[in-house]
């Protein structure tokens, strides 16, 4: 069993860690499980709310789906202590923890459509959800021979679909449903979201990793510019205003980009920002920056830098023309969070990353030499 089920698997045990006194039966995540459990053999006449296919998925190893204004992740357990415990400054640079859900899917055999559905509704983040990649809702379809494919003729990126898919695979195989949690889709009142997803940091395992995944966690630092600019690209999306199309990089190129092909990515995805949105940028970046250098024994562990903009939407120095969030924190503590190792200081490989990324948006002096991964191309 991975470290990851394992923490799952310990709901009861460890939800003390988020609240100062013992769950009631109406706030254990265990008690909702089961009583949704009881529920699931509804009709699906029944569906409140349905979960669909999330395009703008760049980054991360697990499927990201979408509803009604919300993406939702596969629950992890530290993730979600980790946002009910949050800095309140650091909730303005991080999209905001709804609840935690249980999603079940299921298929209509004579179809090969298939229904991912919660029985609860959230509206707390509908009102952002009104623009036209939100209304123009993906299911998922399962072929003849078994297979689960994001149901669309629609330009989609290969490596984000191929993630959904599994996660959707995997809930059509288990019995009982599966929770996830509903985290704000930042990029839900944008037309032509382009993204960018960084991942922070000099290391990027935690504390509970096993052996052989804190060897390769290591491995990928050393082989990527993790090591060295303390960030690499995890994915980006960027909608080409030429061809009305959008252009992708994902994670496995990703790795393969030095420090050279880093700043072409980063420079690129600026220069389709515009100068205003570019200047905003640099000040949440700054800002952020600023407030994690403050942030005593904190660690941001495989933690992710997410950047957006809407490449229909003019040119803006306005706060929402831009998104600037730290992402993913299942691997994240501080001094106190459940029994881990304590730390001093502050994580002085994801400042160093921060600092890596608003260097790379400075405008090029010189002229870059080929990329030595470019060069193999």
């Amino acid at each position: 069993m991975s470290s990851e089920n394992r923490l799952l698997s310990k709901r009861d045990a460890d939800i003390s860690v988020f609240s100062s006194s013992p769950p009631t039966p109406s706030k254990n995540p265990y008690f909702l499980f089961s009583e949704f459990h009881s529920r699931s053999l509804l009709p699906y006449s029944h569906i409140i709310m349905e979960l669909t296919a999330f395009r703008h998925q760049v980054g991360g190893h697990f499927g990201i789906l979408s509803c009604n204004g919300h993406v939702a992740k596969p629950s992890n357990l530290r993730e979600m202590a980790f946002y009910k415990v949050m800095n309140s400054e650091l909730k303005h640079f991080s999209p905001a923890f709804c609840k935690e859900v249980d999603v079940r899917a299921s298929v209509n055999p004579s179809t090969g459509q298939i229904i991912v559905e919660t029985l609860e509704k959230l509206d707390c983040h509908k009102k952002k959800s009104s623009s036209k990649h939100e209304r123009s809702s993906t299911g998922f379809r399962q072929t003849s021979d078994g297979r689960v494919t994001v149901d669309t003729e629609k330009q989609w990126n290969r490596w984000a679909a191929e993630c959904q898919c599994k996660v959707v695979e995997r809930m059509l195989k288990e019995p009982d449903p599966t929770p996830f949690l509903l985290l704000e889709n930042v990029v839900a009142h944008f037309t032509r979201p382009c993204v960018l997803d960084l991942k922070i940091g000099t290391r990027q395992h935690g504390d509970d990793a096993s052996e052989s995944k804190r060897h390769r966690q290591l491995m990928k630092c050393r082989q990527s510019t993790s090591a060295t600019l303390g960030v690499r690209v995890v994915g980006m999306q960027l909608y080409e205003q030429e061809t009305r199309s959008y252009s992708y990089v994902e994670k496995q190129e990703g790795r393969r980009i030095d420090a050279v092909g880093f700043r072409r990515h980063v420079r690129r995805f600026i220069k389709c920002c515009g100068r205003s949105r570019s200047e905003r940028i640099r000040q949440k970046l700054s800002k952020l920056r600023s407030l994690l250098a403050e942030f005593e024994g904190y660690r941001f562990f495989s933690a992710s830098i997410l950047i957006a903009f809407d490449a229909e939407a003019a040119d803006s120095s306005s706060d929402d023309a831009v998104k600037v969030c730290i992402i993913d924190f299942a691997h994240s503590t501080f001094s106190g969070f459940f029994e881990d190792l304590a730390y001093s200081g502050a994580d002085e490989g994801c400042l160093l990353g921060l600092d890596s990324i608003v260097e790379a948006m400075e405008p090029n002096i010189t002229k870059d030499p080929p990329s030595s991964y470019e060069k193999k191309i």
